[in-house]
């Protein structure tokens, strides 16, 4: 089976787990192409050493193709083409705006649709509910082939959701990360109500995670990964880091990754004079932060909802970093928000606080310094529940059989 991978920016540092999940599906002997909107962001990704010179970048106005292949659909796929300008760019039911971005995107679909021509393939799935899914939808239809796309946040899902409505019914499959979504979305979105969504988890290799026991750290080293953006609740660690200073529990917070929220957050170090305790070290390449996990005693990301006015209520569904960190063999600890609890069953897998309660995580903290044994106990239980559950040959699996079912209903359709 031939299929493509679509994303925004492919590879990109913090969506790495597209990538894992295309080498999974590689190792089940798919034919995975990667395509990417933007141009790639140069990551050393062991899994796909060379996917940054493989793959595939859309937007490439300077070609002449680029823009001949819209007459060539116009002239040749009239209906196609012109049935996809009419309802996915002039058509706009749902009263959603957004005119330039949709003539933007399909802008890009006639050279994605001619080049999936091209390499003969036979579906698309864009890694995003918003712009690779409608790039997927709209250039699937012009290439007249099936697509599919995976939601993975509330982001992409509730809020950038241009043309969400009309790429539900289009998709041939839709895959959620998460049970969180099953049963929120049909509330938004009636369409959702007659659309099967199938549960995929981000698989992560076991193989390339093994835990490596050592010495507690003295002072123990607790790490966090993330993007610095609000969702990821970084001010509730560092503040958790000021009380755990207060009630003389010795400790030192390494934060690797970077962002928008990057001055806020040192500002916020030095108001609590922790810059002897709390550490921005920047982003790293996937084998540093791997290195990272395995000098650390403890993990923890309190995701929180949004406070940004534009984007109110957004949140994390399943942080990837979660389960790398399990994986790794390290007692992790983040909050009961989206799809979290999927992953962390607290006291058994790890321990879940509210959001934005700093005190809350700081006793979080405090119960697994205490106590090294159960520590270790809780860490190898979450390791082996990510491994059942969160495998990525277990969900490669998974989604091959997707892919297989559409392409062969598509396949017995032609023939009737």
């Amino acid at each position: 089976m031939r299929l493509a991978y679509l994303g925004r920016i492919l590879p990109c540092l913090s969506e790495t787990f597209v990538v894992r999940e295309m080498a999974a599906l590689r190792r089940r002997g798919l034919d995975v192409r990667a395509f990417s909107i933007h141009p790639p962001e140069a990551i050393d990704n062991p899994e796909i050493p060379k996917l940054v010179q493989e793959v595939e970048v859309l937007v490439r106005p300077l070609l002449p193709i680029f823009w001949l292949a819209h007459l060539y659909f116009a002239l040749f796929f009239p209906a196609r083409y012109w049935g996809c300008l009419r309802d996915y760019v002039l058509r706009d039911p749902g009263h959603q705006g957004h005119a330039w971005r949709r003539w933007q995107y399909f802008a890009i679909s006639p050279y994605t649709a001619w080049r999936l021509r091209s390499l003969q393939i036979g579906h698309v799935h864009g890694h995003m509910a918003n712009v690779p899914a409608t790039v997927a939808m709209m250039a699937a239809r012009l290439a007249g082939i099936s697509f599919s796309f995976t939601l993975h946040s509330y982001y992409d899902t509730y809020l950038d959701n241009l043309l969400f409505p009309e790429k539900l019914t289009a998709a041939a499959a839709v895959v959620s990360v998460s049970r969180y979504y099953l049963d929120m979305l049909p509330r938004r979105y009636p369409e959702a109500a007659n659309v099967k969504i199938d549960v995929v988890r981000c698989g992560i290799d076991p193989e390339s995670y093994v835990p490596q026991p050592h010495p507690r750290n003295d002072p123990p080293l607790l790490v966090s990964v993330a993007r610095l953006t609000d969702t990821k609740g970084l001010p509730t660690l560092i503040q958790a880091c000021g009380i755990l200073r207060d009630q003389g529990v010795p400790l030192h917070c390494r934060i690797i990754g970077d962002g928008p929220d990057l001055e806020d957050l040192e500002k916020l170090i030095a108001q609590l004079q922790l810059q002897d305790r709390v550490f921005l070290v920047g982003k790293r390449q996937p084998p540093e932060v791997k290195a990272a996990y395995r000098e650390a005693d403890l993990m923890s990301l309190p995701c929180c909802y949004s406070r940004d006015p534009r984007w109110f209520n957004n949140h994390d569904c399943i942080p990837y970093v979660l389960m790398e960190s399990m994986a790794m063999g390290l007692p992790v600890i983040s909050t009961r928000l989206g799809g979290i609890p999927e992953l962390i069953q607290d006291g058994e897998t790890g321990l879940l606080v509210e959001p934005e309660d700093p005190r809350g995580l700081a006793a979080a903290i405090t119960r697994v310094l205490k106590d090294e044994d159960w520590a270790r106990q809780l860490a190898q239980s979450g390791r082996n529940y990510v491994i059942q559950e969160f495998g990525a040959d277990k969900n490669a699996q998974r989604l091959e059989a997707i892919f297989t079912r559409v392409v062969e209903a598509r396949s017995n359709r032609k023939t009737d």
